[in-house]
C-alpha cells in the first residue's frame, strides 16, 4: 500500500524555551507512543477517520514532524493534528519564567532541575486517555503500567502497519464500553477492570465528550466533573488534571507527601491542608512545574543534596 508523507515544523517561542525534547524521548513514554531514532511515534485516528502517524523530533529549537498515512493527507487533517501537537508538547507555555527564576531560589528545586532543565509537561492526546491511565495507574508499580496500556493499545486500539511495524491508536470509548470484562482484564489491570469499562460506558451512554472539560479554567469545576467517573476519586481526578489538561494543579499521594515532608518541612508530617496552602503560596501558577521537577528521578537528585530519598521514582523509560 502506497504511502503518503508530509512535514511540518512548529516553533518553539522565545518565552518558552528552554525546551528539553530529551526529557520526552526519556520519561513516561506510555503506548501508544513509541520512540524510533530520536523521535517520538503515535499512530491516530482523525475526526475525518483517517490514520495518520506522527513522527516528533527537535531541531533547533523546533519540533520536525512528520506525517505518514495511506490515503491523501487532507488540510484539515494536517491543522488538526499540528493544533494537537502544540497542546501536548505544551510548546507556548512560558517556562522561562520557572526555569529561570523560581528554580534558581529554591536549592530543591535546583536540584532537581540539573538533569531534565527546561522539560515541559507533555499532555495527552485526550482527556479519556487521561482518564484510563490514571486507573491503570492506581496502587501498582511503573513497569507494569507501561505494560498494561500496551496491552490496551495492542488489543483494543486500531491497527495500521508501516515499513512493516504494527502502530495502535489509543483505544476509544465505544470499542472498551463494548469489550468482555474477561478480554479487559487480560491486559493484566486486575480490579480496574470495571472501572474502565465503567468510565467508557458512561461516556458513550451519557454522549459525553470530557474533552469539553478542558474549556474550563475553575479546577474544582472540573475535578467535580471528573469525579462523577466510576473509579475517579479526588486523587485520581487531580492526576488527571496534571496530565491532561493545561491548567495549573499539584495532587498529593504518597509520593509527594514525601517529598514535601522531606525537602521543605525537615521530615515532619504535617497535614494535606498545610500542603495545599504551601504549595500554592511558594509556587503558585507553576506549581504543575514543581511538581514534575520534585517527582522525577527524585532517588537521584536527592543525594546531591545529601539525602537518601526512600521511594524510588520510575518516570524515566530506560530505552532499549
Amino acid at each position: 500500500m502506497a504511502n503518503f508523507k508530509t512535514n511540518f515544523k512548529i516553533n518553539i517561542p522565545r518565552t518558552s524555551t528552554p525546551y528539553n525534547f530529551d526529557y520526552s524521548l526519556s520519561h513516561y513514554v506510555f503506548q501508544p507512543w513509541m520512540v524510533e531514532r530520536k523521535k517520538l511515534v503515535r499512530l491516530y485516528k482523525t475526526p475525518n477517520s483517517n490514520f495518520l502517524l506522527l513522527r516528533v523530533g527537535f531541531n533547533k529549537n523546533k519540533l520536525d514532524c512528520e506525517l505518514l498515512s495511506h490515503s491523501q493527507i487532507d488540510n484539515d487533517d494536517q491543522d488538526w493534528i499540528r493544533n494537537l501537537v502544540s497542546f501536548m508538547f505544551a510548546v507556548n507555555e512560558p517556562v522561562a519564567e520557572f526555569y529561570d527564576e523560581i528554580c534558581a531560589k529554591d536549592p530543591v528545586l535546583k536540584a532537581a532541575s540539573k538533569e531534565i532543565y527546561g522539560a515541559h509537561l507533555r499532555r495527552d492526546a485526550t482527556v479519556f486517555e487521561s482518564v484510563i491511565g490514571v486507573i491503570v495507574a492506581q496502587n501498582v508499580f511503573f513497569k507494569r503500567i507501561y505494560k498494561m496500556l500496551e496491552l490496551l493499545c495492542r488489543n483494543f486500539g486500531e491497527k495500521q502497519v508501516f515499513g512493516g511495524i504494527s502502530y495502535f491508536t489509543f483505544p476509544e470509548p465505544q470499542v472498551l464500553a463494548n469489550a468482555k470484562l474477561g478480554d479487559i482484564r487480560a491486559c493484566l489491570v486486575g480490579y480496574r477492570d470495571k472501572y474502565i469499562k465503567g468510565v467508557a460506558e458512561m461516556i458513550v451512554k451519557e454522549n459525553l465528550n470530557l474533552d469539553e472539560l478542558r474549556n474550563l479554567s475553575d479546577v474544582s469545576k472540573i475535578r467535580e466533573k471528573l469525579i462523577e467517573l466510576p473509579g475517579v476519586g479526588p486523587y485520581t481526578a487531580d492526576l488527571v488534571i496534571a496530565i491532561g489538561f493545561s491548567v495549573p494543579s499539584f495532587h498529593l499521594d504518597l509520593f509527594t507527601r514525601e517529598v514535601l515532608y522531606t525537602f521543605y518541612f525537615k521530615g515532619k508530617k504535617v497535614s494535606d491542608e498545610k500542603l495545599k496552602r504551601f504549595v500554592e503560596e511558594r509556587w503558585g501558577r507553576w506549581k504543575h512545574y514543581a511538581m514534575l521537577l520534585l517527582t522525577t528521578n527524585t532517588d537521584d537528585w536527592a543525594k546531591e543534596l545529601g539525602v537518601e530519598f526512600r521511594l524510588k521514582s520510575a518516570a524515566k523509560k530506560r530505552l532499549e
